[in-house]
């Protein structure tokens, strides 16, 4: 019974023995085969962290590449409107891979930014990335911040220099959401394992436990300290492992262990830190078969004794430990294995190369077809084979400076047909079949280049299409209507400089339409898309500026803008309205001339029979008043026709040199008693002044009509001068000036202090019959008429007139090279003449008033009423003396029949007479140099006048 007892208590202390060394060996067994589990959770964990550190490092060094040449720009590094539009450009291409692109200047001031405008002219100095961008002139990247949008964002700066002078930064900011996505998202290591990041400064960048990002990790792991000291450690900036307590789903009613590893991401001037980690749980759940067996065995043991059993654990915990073994060597050769795949299946070409002999130990399949190379040929070459010769020595001296993940630069490669293309090279240490090498990544930038060179080609196209464009061209906001760019032309057209117009709007240059119209034109073109229309501009100096518009909408940066083009039409409807005047001036003209030859007539036969009614009555009948009265109005009417013919430069003139200094004091006296005695008369002339070639009486003519209009101009009295200068005007002055050509001139100028005129006024004075007097006061001829001479000798006028100002009228005749002569006294005229005249006109009336004219003066008159008869009368024989014929009559012309009847009596005097204007008198070719001619209707004196003097000759 004892002995049972005791048995029993034996065989229940060696079940307890058996139990206690079973539970230990389970226990060191599970501990093991745990730490071995967990040991390849940590380097999986290692591997997935390293891939993402690199991955992020090589990102953001190809964008510190890429804006590293923009920043090497010129128009980039001074930002004028090509260096703007280079950035916009730039954008446009890559604005699926960042959110903006900024030119920050050497304060930390934004000059530019795309697509956020707004933001221009803001301070950003008090950044911590920007101080340092500023301190150390070199690359960095900035934490990640909220932006307006929503969205969580990185910046990366890179410094621009002028020269060797730092100007600032150009920036990009990415969207961090699309980096977490790219690199962190991925990282899933069983059910429940993710990837969690920290920022220099503590803030967890990146975490999918709900409301951790964008916070402090520390106030997130407030209630765990264990996941607070792996943060800490963290931030030291070095790699490792961890576990730490936490709470993972809001739905866990306590927190879970998690195991993780961390490993920082360089970024130059700062850093991140990435933990991988995996629930505890989970990893232990994978042992649970292995547990299980543990504890059957354990049982058998128990069942077969305690010396069977010792021998049996030994056996598991051997066969244990060898399965743990091969497992672990199994994971390793897949860790290798998947990190080999990385290495040959990366679409990048790839390459390791021993440091110091530079040879070359590894390359992937993408470095092998980019190259050309087969695997075997690219292991016999050194690093340096891979460099053309101009960039062999460098390479030596950089790759033997090289530490840590860098990024080596931009260099180019050679490839086995000798073909040399752009690359840009990132590495990093690595220890490779026991060897010290560094590994290397190598992106072909062909394209780029070729994407840069484009685009710097399109820029200084459309820089030199911008700049060179005579019409101006502008871009401006439909919303402000504030110029966003604009070119030189419009500068020049506006007289303004480039840094004043761009502070302007429409609005500031628009001189016809008020703002409400300018707002519905832009509003109405931009409902149509384009649209045409002329307006007037008003320049830097007030001057108003005619401007055809042509306008269109154009989407630039997906924004609307309102794209125009101004062509100056300014000159251009200056000689439209010069060719409009110039036309009507012609009409009237020829309006006076058809009228002349018939007024003429009638008004010689009404001047003739009132003085021969005159002469063959008393003196002191009655009817000498009415005869006076009918005289005098003939005689108005025939001054009236000579004015029009003057302004139409149809009338015959006797143009000789002139000193019009002389003319002025010869007509002086005439002037004062013209304009009364209230008129101050003063006249200054110019000593020496220039001759001019004009007809005295013309002239006379001209100072006449002037002072005439001045003196109605000052009903109350005033001052009327007169001044003589000569002058001399180059190309530029009559290019703004119409009907002038560049020469020396005579300048009379004729002005007054009396009322003035309005702008309207001024634009019609020339034109005839224009008056602003009374009904029955004036003509209207007198300015027409003074137009008509000055231009008829070959001159131009001008006038300057304000209301309430008065006005000056400048006369400019052009000089005439001769000496004035003086003219030649004529001989006294005989009181009656002597002779017999060939009188030829085919108007009954008006050759029977002549007949009884000459007849009256003392001649003998034989008629003719047409050339024919006249040609027979001299052929017949008979005293002839002198023809007095008409120019133009019906089949033959005066001058014809003048010609034949020479040709009977060679040498016979002749004397032309016509009321047609003078252009037609030249068609008919009768007014030549030492013909002699009388205009109609025929004043008797003038008429006895001219043929004395024939006839004395």
């Amino acid at each position: 019974m004892m002995q049972r007892y005791i048995q029993k208590r034996a065989l229940a202390l060696l079940v307890v023995v058996a139990t206690i060394v079973c539970g230990l060996i389970f226990t060191l067994s599970y501990d093991k085969a745990k730490d071995a589990a967990i040991s390849r959770l940590h380097d999986e964990q290692m591997i997935h962290a390293r891939q993402a550190a690199q991955g992020i490092e090589e990102y953001f060094a190809t964008w510190t590449g890429i804006l590293s040449s923009l920043a090497r720009m010129k128009e980039i590094a001074i930002l004028d409107a090509p260096g703007r539009q280079q950035m916009e450009f730039f954008y446009d291409a890559h604005k699926e891979q960042i959110r903006s692109f900024t030119r920050v200047d050497e304060n930390g001031v934004i000059l530019f930014t795309v697509p956020q405008r707004e933001a221009e002219g803001e301070n950003i100095a008090d950044q911590k990335h920007i101080r340092e961008l500023m301190r150390t002139h070199q690359p960095v990247v900035s934490d990640v911040f909220r932006a307006v949008q929503g969205y969580d964002a990185v910046a990366l700066h890179v410094p621009v220099f002028d020269g060797a002078r730092f100007k600032g930064s150009i920036a990009i900011v990415i969207n961090f959401q699309n980096l977490a996505h790219r690199y962190f998202d991925v990282i899933k290591i069983g059910k429940t394992g993710y990837a969690w990041v920290v920022s220099r400064d503590g803030t967890e960048l990146y975490c999918p436990v709900a409301g951790h990002s964008g916070r402090n990790v520390f106030e997130n792991a407030r209630e765990f300290p264990s996941r607070r000291a792996v943060a800490r450690e963290m931030l030291k900036g070095g790699a490792g492992t961890g576990s730490y307590s936490a709470r993972v789903d809001a739905r866990d009613s306590k927190p879970t262990k998690q195991l993780a590893v961390y490993y920082p991401v360089a970024l130059g001037n700062t850093f991140w830190s990435i933990a991988v980690t995996s629930s505890e749980k989970e990893i232990l759940a994978s042992l649970t078969s292995y547990r299980n067996r543990l504890i059957a065995l354990l049982a058998f043991l128990l069942a077969t004794g305690i010396a069977v059993s010792g021998l049996i654990v030994r056996a598991m915990l051997i066969f244990k430990e060898e399965a743990a073994r091969k497992e672990a060597e199994a994971d390793l050769r897949a860790s290798e294995q998947r990190y080999r795949d990385l290495f040959e299946h990366n679409p990048a070409p790839m390459l390791i190369y021993e440091r110091g002999s530079m040879e070359m130990v590894a390359v992937n399949e993408a470095f092998a077809l980019a190259y050309g190379y087969a695997r075997e040929e690219a292991l016999a070459l050194h690093l340096t084979d891979l460099y053309p010769d101009y960039e062999k020595r460098r390479i030596t001296d950089v790759a033997a400076k090289l530490t840590g993940h860098t990024y080596v630069g931009e260099w180019h490669h050679r490839k086995k047909d000798g073909s040399v293309f752009p690359i840009v090279v990132t590495s990093h240490d690595i220890v490779y079949k026991g060897r010290t090498c560094r590994i290397a990544v190598i992106t072909d930038i062909t394209e780029r280049k070729q994407m840069e060179r484009a685009i710097e080609e399109e820029s200084n196209l459309n820089r030199l299409l911008l700049e060179q464009s005579p019409d101006g061209i502008v871009i401006i906001d439909p919303e402000t209507a504030r110029f966003l760019n604009f070119n030189d032309a419009v500068c020049r057209q506006l007289g303004y400089s480039r840094d004043e117009f761009a502070e302007l709007s429409i609005f500031d240059v628009e001189a016809q339409e008020t703002r409400e119209e300018t707002h519905e034109r832009i509003g109405g073109i931009v409902r149509e898309g384009r649209g045409s229309f002329e307006t007037v501009q008003r320049t830097k100096s007030g001057e108003l500026r005619n401007v055809e518009v042509n306008a269109q909408i154009v989407n630039i940066q997906d924004r609307q803008v309102y794209y125009c083009i101004w062509r100056d039409m300014t000159e251009h409807k200056k000689l439209e309205e010069q060719l409009r005047q110039s036309q009507k001036m012609e009409s009237v003209g020829r309006l006076a001339g058809g009228v002349a030859h018939d007024f003429n007539n009638m008004l010689g036969v009404i001047i003739g029979a009132a003085e021969l009614c005159r002469h063959r009555i008393p003196d002191d009948a009655p009817e000498q008043k009415f005869l006076d009265h009918i005289l005098k109005a003939a005689q108005r009417s025939s001054e009236i026709t000579r004015q029009l013919l003057a302004f139409s430069r149809k009338e015959i003139v006797s143009p000789k040199p002139v000193n019009l200094n002389s003319q002025v004091l010869a007509a002086e006296s005439m002037l004062c008693r013209l304009i009364g005695e209230d008129v101050k008369l003063t006249f200054k002339p110019a000593t020496p002044l220039w001759t001019v070639l004009i007809d005295p009486s013309q002239f006379d003519q001209i100072l006449m009509n002037l002072s005439a209009n001045s003196r109605d101009a000052m009903p109350d009295g005033g001052n009327l001068n007169i001044d003589t200068a000569n002058i001399r005007l180059n190309t530029d002055y009559c290019r703004h000036h119409a009907g002038c050509v560049p020469g020396d001139y005579v300048k009379v100028t004729v002005s007054d202090t009396g009322t003035g005129m309005d702008r309207e006024t001024r634009e019609h004075i020339f034109e005839p019959f224009f008056t602003t007097k009374g009904v029955g006061v004036g003509t209207g001829l007198g300015l027409a008429t003074v137009y008509g001479i000055v231009t008829q000798n070959n001159g131009f006028i001008n006038v300057y007139s304000e209301p309430g100002q008065g006005t000056v009228f400048n006369i400019y005749l052009p000089r005439h090279h001769e000496e004035a002569r003086e003219e030649e006294v004529d001989a006294a005229l005989p009181k009656s003449g002597s002779g017999t005249i060939l009188l030829v006109e085919d108007e009954e009336m008006l050759l029977c008033t002549t007949t009884l004219m000459l007849e009256e003066m003392g001649y003998e008159v034989i008629q003719a009423g047409t050339p024919e008869s006249a040609i027979d009368i001299c052929a017949q024989g008979g005293e002839i003396d002198m023809v007095l014929t008409d120019v133009v009559m019906p089949g033959m012309n005066g001058r014809e029949m003048a010609e034949r009847i020479r040709g009977i009596r060679p040498g016979i005097r002749v004397l032309f007479m016509s009321g047609y204007t003078a252009d037609i008198v030249a068609q008919r070719g009768i007014v030549e140099e030492g013909m002699h001619y009388i205009s109609k209707p025929l004043d008797s004196r003038q008429l006895h006048e001219k043929i004395a003097q024939l006839l004395a000759h």
